[in-house]
């Protein structure tokens, strides 16, 4: 199919995405040899997704993209050469988990390797909110992706560190500059009913304290805080760090061991609802969060992209 309408693309060399390694190290010690053994049973009950084709000629024909086992909670997905309608050899694989929430987005930009077997992909929430995330279907997504469409994306993370954040976490801001900062945020978008005005900047310049409590120094409690913060390497944005509230706790199994979910506010933005991603460890010492803590700590995004009407 040629997409006449493609998001940005930015190509950068295959060694700039990094190594699957540090992922499958999240689920055993030794993935040298029980990922290969994984992959071989992930083919005895696979599944191939279509994602946004409609039919099988809309696919690249030159991969496969197979998950499995079907029915397991974490899936194994493995990104197949493919020649004269035969497999060849696998070019990479991941393991994915899919989540029950979904947000509209659009497709910013998509950060892609020579090889084009996996992609990074700037996923607008709103003009305010950009997140980075894996592809997890770009295989069979790639040439159906459209600029300026809406599709329905579901996040998932794998965690590399989590820690619980202080019930008490606060800085006092003593700087007379910073303080008149902060001060006359609050009152500018409190004039203007939380909307940033255009010449935000002017009016910060220009505000003046109405009284000495204006100049005393203010303190900031970030035990509350939602943040998120993409990665800085290029192509490996979906390595990221967040903090937010959590909302929901389960558990799943996968080849005989216990994985802790987190469902947990990733964006928050005023009069909008909270964006959630599901997060999962299987970490003894990161599974005794509770719903209402807020926690923090390095995750891996991936996203499924779907239709809207998915």
């Amino acid at each position: 199919m040629n997409n006449q309408n493609k998001p940005e693309i930015m190509t950068i060399d295959d060694q700039n995405f990094g190594s699957h390694v540090e992922h499958w190290s999240l689920l055993t010690d030794n993935p040298t040899t029980e990922v290969p053994k994984w992959l071989g049973q992930a083919l005895d009950a696979p599944v191939m997704p279509m994602g946004l084709c409609e039919q099988e000629c809309d696919m690249d024909e030159k991969v496969w993209l197979i998950q499995g086992p079907e029915n397991s909670a974490i899936k194994l997905a493995q990104v197949i050469a493919v020649e004269d309608g035969k497999p060849k050899a696998v070019k990479t694989a991941f393991p994915i988990f899919d989540s029950p929430y979904s947000v509209n987005a659009t497709i910013e930009r998509i950060i892609t390797c020579e090889s084009n077997t996996q992609a990074v992909l700037a996923l607008q929430l709103s003009p305010n909110s950009t997140v980075y995330a894996f592809d997890s279907l770009y295989a069979v997504n790639h040439t159906q992706y459209q600029k300026d469409q809406t599709y329905k994306v579901q996040f998932s993370a794998w965690a590399y560190e989590l820690e619980k954040v202080s019930d008490q976490e606060q800085i006092i801001v003593d700087d007379p500059a910073s303080i008149k900062h902060h001060r006359a945020l609050n009152d500018i978008l409190f004039e203007h009913n939380g909307v940033t005005p255009d010449n935000l900047q002017e009016l910060i310049e220009a505000w003046e304290p109405k009284s000495e409590d204006d100049k005393a120094p203010v303190t900031v409690d970030f035990s509350k805080m939602v943040a998120y913060l993409y990665g800085e390497t290029i192509g490996q944005e979906d390595e990221a760090w967040f903090q937010g509230k959590v909302v929901g706790k389960t558990q799943m199994q996968f080849m005989q061991q216990d994985y802790t979910v987190y469902d947990v506010t990733l964006i928050l933005e005023e009069n909008q609802p909270a964006t959630l991603i599901r997060i999962t460890t299987k970490n003894e010492a990161f599974k005794n969060f509770e719903i209402g803590q807020y926690i923090r700590g390095n995750i891996w995004i991936q996203a499924n992209v779907y239709c809207q009407d998915k």
